[in-house]
């Protein structure tokens, strides 16, 4: 009798104590989330704007469970970033593809040059200029003869009036047979001339050295 007594006299502390279990199991399996994915994806390493994300995909929990719901719903966020790293890894891959700036190119000698067809060397494909880069491909025919190539030239005309006026010099490397220029598309609107191709190596020192290329207009 006295038994009972008690219990009935502290009954309020089973509530309690059933309180703090289910608040420590509530605790237990958020905090079994954190570990397994965190809330935000975890950046452990940025360099050259290549994202490294560090997650898990094995769960061996059942559908109904808390737990793998809330993971479930952090691995959709974590998906649309990889999306993004993906982007990102391609946009660097295709930049250290890319021809370098030829640094050292000189004439010392050239005047001007002289314009020669590039149709028995190369093809030539140039991309939209409504895009954040211009990609300017060249597909040489024959090998061989790059070995007597000294660099390549992206030359920019703003065609106003009838009228070309400079937007753009460079000089490239050579990377092989295919090979890719690109640049920021820094353009303002308008119509524009590209002119792309390569001189040889016996042309350097000529007063009017040989520039064998390929012209196309394209419009912003």
């Amino acid at each position: 009798m006295k038994v009972k007594v008690l219990i009935d006299k502290y009954k309020w502390l089973t509530t309690i104590f059933w309180i703090i279990i289910t608040a420590t199991v509530t605790w237990l399996i958020d905090k079994s989330c954190d570990r397994i994915i965190p809330e935000d994806p975890v950046v452990v390493r940025e360099v050259l704007d290549t994202i490294k994300i560090v997650h898990s995909y094995d769960f061996g929990l059942p559908n109904d469970s808390v737990v793998h719901a809330k993971l479930r719903e952090r691995l959709d966020n974590i998906e649309l970033v990889e999306e993004y790293e993906n982007k990102i890894i391609k946009q660097i891959k295709e930049r250290r593809e890319s021809n370098s700036l030829k640094l050292d190119a000189s004439f010392p000698n050239a005047k001007g040059y002289s314009q020669k067809s590039a149709v028995p060397y190369f093809s030539l494909n140039i991309s939209s200029l409504q895009n954040d880069f211009i990609e300017i491909k060249l597909s040489f025919i024959n090998e061989s003869v790059l070995r007597y190539i000294y660099c390549l030239s992206l030359k920019i005309f703003k065609v106003e009036r009838d009228k070309e006026c400079y937007v753009l010099d460079e000089h490239y490397n050579v990377n092989g047979k295919e090979n890719l220029i690109r640049i920021v598309n820094t353009l303002p609107k308008g119509l524009y001339k590209f002119s792309v191709g390569f001189t040889f190596k016996k042309d350097r020192n000529a007063v009017y050295p040989n520039v064998y290329q390929l012209s196309k207009m394209l419009e912003k």
